[in-house]
């Protein structure tokens, strides 16, 4: 990476932390944190463990940018989830669908004490969610499950090399690729307790993601879901089932209806 890269990527960075709800309220405290992980994953080139939220830490390494802004910002994307630390309760059933490393799970079970059933298809990253379990001593909350899901059961390729932005990988694609298993919502759900909340992070494969939950998605005990976008077909499906957009305000603990799907709540 060249400086005039860098340079981008920390103006990127500055503006960023600039709108975030917590980081802007102290940006030296911010900088000093990205300029700690920075040097120190130089130094040290293996895993660090670092407290986060409650009694939780996050095991991470150079190079995983979505994570490491949770380290630099304390909650990474902090509407959604501050509704998930502010919503679940215990006996509830959480769904992480695209759990990456794990950090919603890690929220849910960790510091909100539910059952978190988390689902990561890319072999690395999942190695990587077990970790996180480990060293969190969430092995009897937390159930891993290293499958992709959409509408049938089988095997699909997905990407291996986009950190927290791997997805299905379109037809053709040039970079890294891995057969992965997929399963439905339907069936990973099978002999499980309810469901109350999901989250749903697939990188525009939501659509198939659905058409594999039509039973799960009708059970009354599943309240809200985590949408990052949401197809038209989804919507007006979403709309049926009671579920409606909404945009949460942490520090009001207040929903206000949108036109796109960021919080689905089902009232």
């Amino acid at each position: 990476m060249n400086i005039s890269k860098k340079a981008r990527e920390l103006i990127r960075l500055m503006h960023y932390w600039s709108k975030h709800p917590v980081a802007s309220r102290n940006i030296p405290g911010t900088i000093l944190r990205f300029l700690r992980w920075q040097i120190g994953t130089r130094l040290l080139d293996y895993p660090i463990i670092i407290p986060w939220i409650g009694t939780t830490f996050l095991c991470m390494e150079r190079g995983m940018a979505g994570a490491t802004m949770n380290y630099y910002c304390g909650l990474h994307e902090f509407s959604e989830m501050a509704f998930l630390l502010h919503f679940l309760r215990p006996g509830d059933l959480f769904l992480d669908i695209g759990a990456n490393i794990g950090s919603y799970s890690l929220l849910a079970s960790g510091v909100c004490k539910v059952r978190s059933l988390a689902l990561e298809p890319v072999p690395e990253t999942y190695t990587r969610l077990l970790r996180n379990i480990a060293v969190n001593g969430l092995s009897e909350l937390v159930i891993p499950c290293r499958t992709a899901l959409g509408e049938r059961d089988g095997m699909i390729s997905f990407t291996a090399d986009k950190d927290t932005m791997n997805h299905v990988a379109p037809k053709g694609y040039a970079g890294t690729s891995i057969d992965v298993p997929i399963s439905t919502v339907d069936g990973v759900l099978k002999g499980l307790p309810e469901s109350t909340f999901w989250k749903i992070d697939v990188e525009g494969h939501e659509r198939q993601v659905f058409e594999g939950a039509s039973l799960a998605m009708q059970n009354a005990s599943l309240k809200a879901m985590l949408v990052e976008s949401t197809p038209h077909c989804v919507a007006s499906r979403f709309k049926e089932l009671g579920f409606l957009p909404y945009q949460y305000e942490p520090f009001s603990r207040t929903l206000s209806l949108l036109t796109t799907h960021i919080t689905s709540v089902r009232l």
